[in-house]
C-alpha cells in the first residue's frame, strides 16, 4: 500500500477540499491540490501586475503549452508531437468526429457505456451527416468487447469509439484487441480515457489505437479547462481541422503558412493560460511527489479494499467486472433509489458517491488520497441502513 511509502497523511494536507468530507468520486471532479491554486494565481497575478505586452507574452505562453504537451505525452506513453492540448474530453472527442470526411451511408460502432458526451456527439454526427450508428451490447461489461464488436464491422465502418474504463461500472475494456482488429479493415480506433487516465497506467503505443482523449479534472487533480488529445503520427492525415486558427498554422517565409506536422494542427489557439500553469502544476506534483506507480497501485488497491468491505452487506450487488481492477466501483442497493441514496449519503454523513441512472446503481471512485477509514466510513453507514430495514 501507498501509506508504507509515503505518508498519506501529508498528501491529504495538500488537498484542502477532502479533509472534512469523505471523498469518494474522483471519476466526476477530483480535488484540487494546493500547488495548482497557487500556480493559477502567481500567472493572473504575473499578467495583472506586468501586462501581457509584446512578443514575450507569446514565447512564455508558447513554452507553457509546450511543457503541458510533454507532460500529457509522459502519461500516455506517447510523442510529444501527438499531443494537442484541449479544454476537456469532449473537445477531444469532437476533433476526431467532426473531422471525418463523412459520407451517407458510413457506419460509426460505439458500446452501450458511453457518457452522454459521447452519444450526443455521435447522434449529431448520425443526424448530420447521414452516417449509421451500431451498438455493441457489452452486457454489464463482461462480454469481451473485440468479439462483440467485430459482428457489427462491415465495409462501410469507419471508427469505433469506446471507452478505456466504462463511467458506467468500471469495467476495463480490451482497447487493444479491438485496435488489432479494427486497422485489419483500415478502421480508425477513438478511446475515451476519461475514466482511465490518472487511474490506470495507459500506454497508446501498445495499445495501438488511433485517437485517446481525457480531461484534467478527474483523476489528474487537473483544472477544469484543461485536458488533451492524443493522436497517432500515422493517423494525423485522416482527419481535418473543424476549426481554423492561427495557433495550428506553421508560417513559412513570404507569409506562406500551412497546418502543422504535429497534432498541435488541432489547437485552435491561444487557452486559459493560467488554468495550463495549474495543469503543469498537478502533473508535476503527481510526477515528482508521488508518481504515477504508486498512485495507480493505491487507487486499485483501495478499490478492491470497498470491495471486500461491500460485498457482503445484505441486499447489496457489485456490478462492477473484475472490481479492483480500476478505480470504479458500482453497486445495486436493494430496494433504495440510487439517487435518494447518494444525496442522503452527503446530506446526512457527509460521503459523496455518484449515482448511475442507467442501472440505478451508486458509484464510487476511489482516488490515491483517499483511506480505508473512509470506506469503512461508508461500509458501516450502508450497513446500518439495511439493519434498520430488517
Amino acid at each position: 500500500m501507498l501509506d508504507s511509502i509515503i505518508d498519506i497523511q501529508s498528501i491529504r494536507q495538500e488537498l484542502p477540499g477532502i479533509t472534512d468530507h469523505i471523498y469518494l468520486n474522483a471519476a466526476t471532479f477530483g480535488p484540487l491540490p494546493r500547488c495548482v491554486s497557487q500556480a493559477m494565481q502567481e500567472w493572473l497575478q504575473k499578467e495583472c501586475a506586468n501586462g501581457r505586452l509584446g512578443m514575450e507574452t507569446y514565447a512564455t505562453m508558447a513554452g507553457l503549452y509546450a511543457e503541458a504537451r510533454s507532460h500529457c505525452a509522459q502519461l500516455l506513453h506517447a510523442d510529444t508531437n501527438e499531443i494537442a492540448l484541449t479544454e476537456n474530453t469532449g473537445e477531444g472527442l469532437n476533433i476526431v468526429c467532426n473531422g471525418f470526411n463523412w459520407q451517407p451511408g458510413d457506419e460509426v460502432i460505439l458500446t452501450n457505456h458511453e457518457h452522454i458526451s459521447v452519444l450526443s456527439l455521435l447522434h449529431h454526427i448520425r443526424d448530420r451527416y447521414q452516417v449509421n450508428l451500431r451498438v455493441a451490447d457489452l452486457g454489464l461489461g463482461e462480454r469481451p468487447a473485440k468479439e462483440t464488436i467485430g459482428e457489427l464491422i462491415t465495409p462501410r465502418t469507419r471508427l469505433i469509439v469506446l471507452s478505456h474504463v466504462t463511467f458506467t461500472n468500471g469495467a476495463i475494456l480490451d482497447v487493444q484487441a479491438v485496435a488489432q482488429l479494427a486497422h485489419q479493415s483500415d478502421i480508425c480506433v477513438l478511446v475515451d480515457g476519461a475514466q482511465s487516465a490518472g487511474a490506470i497506467p495507459v500506454d497508446v503505443k501498445k495499445l495501438g489505437i488511433d485517437f485517446y482523449a481525457f480531461p484534467m479534472q478527474k483523476w489528474l487533480c487537473g483544472p477544469d479547462g484543461t485536458g488533451a488529445l492524443y493522436v497517432r503520427r500515422e493517423s494525423l492525415e485522416r482527419l481535418h481541422p473543424t476549426y481554423v486558427g492561427w495557433c495550428l498554422l506553421k508560417f513559412e517565409p513570404e507569409w506562406k503558412w500551412s497546418f502543422h506536422d504535429s497534432a498541435q494542427r488541432f489547437e485552435l489557439g491561444a487557452r486559459q493560460t493560467a488554468a495550463v500553469a495549474g495543469q503543469i502544476a498537478s502533473f508535476r506534483w503527481l510526477e515528482e511527489t508521488i508518481t504515477y506507480n504508486r498512485i495507480f497501485e493505491r487507487t486499485c488497491s483501495l478499490s478492491s479494499y470497498a470491495y471486500n468491505a461491500l460485498r457482503e452487506i445484505e441486499g447489496l450487488t457489485v456490478i462492477t467486472p473484475q472490481p479492483g481492477t480500476s478505480g470504479l466501483l458500482t453497486f445495486v442497493l436493494d430496494g433504495y433509489d440510487a439517487e435518494v441514496a447518494a444525496q442522503r449519503l452527503q446530506k446526512e454523513h457527509d460521503i459523496y458517491v455518484r449515482m448511475v441512472h442507467e442501472y440505478n446503481a451508486i458509484r464510487i471512485s476511489t482516488g490515491f488520497y483517499n483511506t480505508e477509514q473512509e470506506i469503512d466510513r461508508l461500509a458501516q453507514v450502508l450497513r446500518s441502513w439495511r439493519q434498520k430495514r430488517a
